[in-house]
């Protein structure tokens, strides 16, 4: 079998078994097992080799007595085990494994070895592995999962390749706190056999991503992942965060996966040749991959701000500025119709301070389309109505229709607003983010419905935004869409 062959058996079996299957809610194998089942859709084997039930299930003491064939084996048993299971998987003509078991070559000399012996047994059967040390993979749109502690599975356009995976829990929840779905995820942990190159090389033929997301320690084969990367950036965005900046780091990445991390300004310079964006924080890399599907890529680094606060204004102006991007001056044209729309009190310049008053979506379509101006930054706007009535301690009975019927225009009237602007995003070219705290009384409105569904969810800072809107220029400028 060729290389997607093998990864579509690792993630679409026909049937799966857990070799190490068990009754104990505090073991994987309790987990893993039951998660499969919850899914259904394919033939699910436990494997315990006390042969007794699971889960009510018949239990086999060897994946040698399972009576059909197996496409995947998920190793949950302790690492002095494992070389035992592979030589069973490998007499039973298993194609491919899941090794969840830890305690190998991140742990030593011991695990090494152990580790090596799986390695030759796999190599000698002709079966492909992930792991060991992970946390399995899943398959949003074929109902597939052998990863446990993730919040419901959305199906959605990112993919996520992750050499930790408790980080990648991380990732996988603030993803779906925006409203950001999964078409693959794979825990690659110590990669052993099948590594980040291979995961990245097959993400890239998934027609049901469009984004590939990454957190990386170390690369196993960093000539093959560069080349690979340069050919993918240009169809699809890679967004890695690479930890093991620092000495410290780097000592930990050692004793977590067995990675070896590298230089990182190499890393670092290699990333940026070959198009990979590159981030910091767990928060950021969602951040991005929530510009990247919801707004255009810019045409320069010109960013226009207009908020209805003029702390706010000065942050997201000292943000921009501190991303290498730029606030150019307003045209003329616009600085006249602003002066129509705004009261006296207006900052008469860029970035926009409105003096206070309510936003006014006039004023951000004249911004939008100012010939100066690349991309727009809005604080202020995207349903503040919701939080500011979250913030009041209580509202007197007497004003609570009222303040609900309010609420709920402003809302009908915004939601045509976000619309628009939507549409003119498009039509100019030109990504236009909000910025604001979103409450958990304004997720509940229609208006925040609306801005997940398209990807246009706000960000809670300023300084997130700038940060966003600088890799949107970046990866724009490796393009050759934006003007360098």
């Amino acid at each position: 079998m060729n290389l997607k062959q093998q990864m579509d058996c690792l993630f679409d079996p026909r049937s799966v078994a857990v070799i190490g299957a068990s009754n104990d809610m505090m073991k994987w194998g309790f987990n893993i097992f039951n998660i499969l089942l919850t899914r259904g859709g394919r033939e699910i084997y436990a494997i315990n080799r006390n042969g007794n039930e699971v889960q009510g299930q018949k239990a086999y003491r060897s994946i040698s007595e399972v009576p059909g064939p197996v496409d995947v084996a998920v190793i949950t048993v302790p690492f002095q085990d494992v070389p035992a299971a592979m030589e069973d998987c490998v007499s039973k003509g298993v194609k491919a494994g899941v090794i969840i078991s830890g305690g190998l070559a991140e742990t030593g000399a011991e695990g090494a070895s152990v580790e090596r012996k799986a390695v030759e047994i796999a190599r000698r059967g002709g079966m492909r592995f992930i792991g060991p040390n992970c946390m399995g993979n899943f398959n949003a749109f074929t109902n597939f999962q052998t990863v446990p502690y993730m919040p419901p599975l959305r199906k959605g356009p990112l993919s996520l390749i992750a050499q930790s995976g408790n980080t990648s829990q991380s990732i996988v929840y603030l993803a779906h706190e925006v409203g950001l779905g999964f078409s693959k995820y794979v825990s690659s942990g110590n990669e052993a056999d099948l590594h980040l190159a291979d995961f990245l090389e097959y993400f890239a033929q998934d027609e049901n991503t469009r984004v590939i997301l990454a957190y990386v320690e170390g690369l196993r084969d960093s000539k093959r992942f560069f080349e690979l990367a340069r050919e993918i950036t240009t169809k699809k965005p890679v967004v890695i965060l690479k930890a093991g900046r620092t000495a410290a780091g780097t000592r930990a990445v050692m004793s977590h996966t067995a990675s070896l991390a590298g230089a990182d300004t190499i890393a670092d310079a290699a990333f940026k040749q070959c198009g990979v964006i590159r981030v910091d924080e767990v928060s950021e890399l969602v951040d991005v991959a929530l510009a990247l599907l919801g707004q255009p890529l810019p045409r320069g680094k010109r960013v226009g701000v207009l908020s209805t606060a003029g702390g706010a204004a000065v942050m997201a102006a000292d943000a921009l500025m501190r991303q290498g991007l730029e606030l150019p001056a307003l045209s003329p044209a616009t600085m006249e119709k602003l002066n129509s729309i705004f009261s006296r009190r207006w900052s008469r310049g860029n970035p926009i301070d409105n003096g206070g008053d309510p936003f006014d979506y006039e004023s951000l379509w004249v911004l939008m389309e100012d010939e100066n101006i690349d991309s727009a930054l809005i604080y202020g706007a995207a349903g503040i109505e919701r939080n500011a009535v979250s913030a009041w301690i209580e509202i007197p009975a007497a004003f609570r229709d009222a303040v609900d019927q309010w609420i709920d225009m402003t809302e009908e009237c915004e939601l045509t607003d976000v619309e628009k602007l939507i549409e003119l995003t498009k039509k100019y070219r030109k990504p236009a983010v909000y910025c604001n705290l979103a409450t958990a009384n304004q997720k509940q409105g229609e208006l925040y419905k609306k801005l997940e569904g398209n990807h246009f969810v706000p960000f809670l800072t300023p300084e997130r935004a700038a940060r966003v809107l600088a890799h949107l220029v970046r990866y724009s400028e490796y393009l050759g869409i934006a003007r360098g």
